[in-house]
């Protein structure tokens, strides 16, 4: 290979990644989930934690932090694996991206969960473990910003408390012992501070 090739296709993998996915998501206005009146951040910084999560567990796969800054591109943007593919130029990328995406967006939020929980369980490949890992812990984490501040999860979420705990701790499930130690780490973290904004616990503390 070339080092012209090379360049192309691995150097600039990542960078080619962020921009992309930073036009997609501003072209759709997105940005993080919040209660009204509350700070909603762009949503490329969600984008940036998940890549930001997996290069500090020492995962050195410039195709897997490339498909962490694309992970939603497929589910929010209007992209199908195939047309993800040419646009990036990386077939592995794509099809990380497509494992980890809610594809039944018609569907109940019970169901799209069910549905991500059985392709996940199906998948024998630690990267794409990984990828939902990151991407999980990071939702963790902003929903944790907003609990400490008095807000209840159903006001910046499509369910509350119980069935979003319910649906973290199965995935844990998952990702315990199949995921680079230190990931864990960041995710077990992320859900021991959710479990621990419990309301019905928080009412029957003396």
């Amino acid at each position: 290979m070339s080092v012209e090739s090379d360049l192309k296709s691995h150097d600039f993998l990542v960078l080619n990644a962020m921009r992309l996915a930073e036009y997609a998501h501003r072209k759709q206005n997105q940005y993080r989930k919040a209660p009204p009146g509350e700070d909603r951040p762009a949503y490329f910084l969600h984008l940036t934690e998940v890549a930001w999560l997996l290069a500090q567990s020492a995962i050195d796969d410039n195709e897997l932090i490339a498909a962490a800054f694309l992970h939603d591109i497929i589910e929010d943007c209007g992209y199908d694996e195939t047309s993800l593919a040419q646009a990036i130029g990386n077939c592995r990328v794509a099809q990380r991206v497509a494992a980890v995406s809610e594809l039944a967006k018609g569907q109940s939020w019970e169901a799209r969960q069910q549905a991500y929980w059985e392709r996940l369980s199906a998948i024998n490949d630690p990267a794409i473990l990984a990828l939902s890992c990151a991407d999980k812990t990071s939702n963790l984490m902003d929903m944790n910003r907003l609990l400490v501040k008095g807000y209840e999860v159903s006001s910046f979420t499509k369910r509350g408390f119980a069935s979003q705990c319910a649906k973290f701790e199965r995935l844990d499930l998952l990702f315990r012992g199949r995921v680079p130690a230190r990931l864990y780490q960041y995710f077990e973290r992320a859900l021991t501070e959710f479990r621990q904004q419990d309301p019905i616990s928080a009412e029957k503390a003396p």
